[in-house]
């Protein structure tokens, strides 16, 4: 995957998770980077044809409503990037900068505000997190999970996860927080799926478990090469040489001259070994964070009953996760809710 579509499309959906605040209602399902709804204006119907969106419906207007404003931010961002960060160093010209972007409390733009600066120095990256994390709502939560998650730059990554956990400790795990390490952990690059495995763990999300046994082991796919020399070629994905090569003068031609005489060798090379031709090969992937990170909250879910046992095995785990973990975690729910009621009573 190009890492600028991949980028480009993580923002989208990041734009379609905070739609739903910054419009009051869902999104029109024909909306770029919105889900895909079932008969909703703008949705493809059962049978292939596109409605046109109704301009009165209010869930429309409320969409366009909150296009329209987010495009106008984007362009006073871009003139603030400009103005106060681009190319200048001067700490009081970046500072100023960096308090004008407190003002911009709108969800639909927090998106733009991570993807925007981006590329700007550290301090610039740390205020706009700083910006997110004043705002203490569910949305700004999500854009900071996604840049723990998404973003690029390990360091941010990090920043990002630590304003997270701090925030989380007093407003606990909303479910919007909780679909992007959802989606983290169904993502095919590998840090993503790392760093989602991980704020799981720290974050306790035990409705994460299967989807991070799925995680821990990837396929590659496999690669197949020729199968022997009547396809007119070689075609062998690579050949391993065990063995051991020596030099020896296969040849020699004599140089005659007026009173001098000379030999010109001709050298060859004798091996003694075993040459291997590979034809076939599969790869597979196992992601020792993410194992790692399921075997801690497993444990910690499972009442300090350590789960490392079960290995790499999805069999086993799947099993385990039937048969053992879902009956003891149902069984601790229940004692709970029985010592609230006698609480109560």
């Amino acid at each position: 995957m190009n890492s600028n579509a991949g980028r480009s499309g993580v923002t989208m959906g990041l734009f379609a998770l905070l739609a739903t605040a910054a419009a009051g209602s869902p999104p029109p399902a024909g909306a770029q980077g919105a889900p895909q709804g079932d008969g909703s204006s703008g949705a493809k119907s059962s049978v292939g044809v596109v409605k046109t969106p109704n301009p009165d419906d209010p869930v429309e207007q409320a969409y366009r409503e909150t296009q329209k404003k987010r495009v106008e931010l984007d362009r006073e961002l871009k003139k603030i990037r400009a103005t106060y960060f681009r190319g200048i160093r001067n700490i009081e010209i970046r500072q100023v900068g960096i308090s004008k972007l407190a003002a911009y409390t709108d969800p639909s733009i927090y998106p733009t505000l991570l993807e925007l600066f981006r590329h700007e120095e550290r301090d610039v990256r740390l205020a706009v997190l700083d910006v997110l994390i004043e705002r203490k709502s569910d949305e700004a939560d999500t854009a900071i999970t996604w840049a723990a998650i998404f973003d690029g730059d390990r360091w941010f990554r990090e920043e990002a996860t630590k304003r997270l956990l701090d925030r989380t400790k007093t407003t606990g795990i909303s479910n919007r927080v909780k679909s992007v390490i959802a989606i983290g952990l169904r993502e095919k690059r590998t840090e993503p799926v790392v760093a989602a495995a991980k704020m799981a763990s720290v974050l306790g999300l035990l409705e994460a478990i299967p989807m991070m046994i799925s995680a821990q082991v990837s396929g590659g796919g496999a690669a197949v090469g020729g199968g022997g020399a009547d396809d007119g070629g070689d075609s062998a994905l690579a050949y391993i040489l065990v063995g051991q090569q020596i030099a020896f003068v296969s040849d020699l031609t004599p140089v005659v001259g007026n009173s001098a005489v000379a030999f010109d060798p001709t050298l060859s090379v004798a091996t003694d070994g075993v040459v291997l031709r590979v034809i076939d090969a599969y790869v597979i992937t196992y992601l020792v964070d993410v194992h790692n990170a399921l075997v801690a909250l497993s444990t910690e879910g499972w009442g300090g009953q350590s789960t490392a046992s079960l290995g790499w095995d999805e069999q086993k785990w799947r099993a385990w996760y039937t048969d053992e973990f879902v009956p003891y975690r149902s069984k601790i729910e229940a004692e709970r809710a029985a010592a609230a009621k006698k609480a109560g009573n």
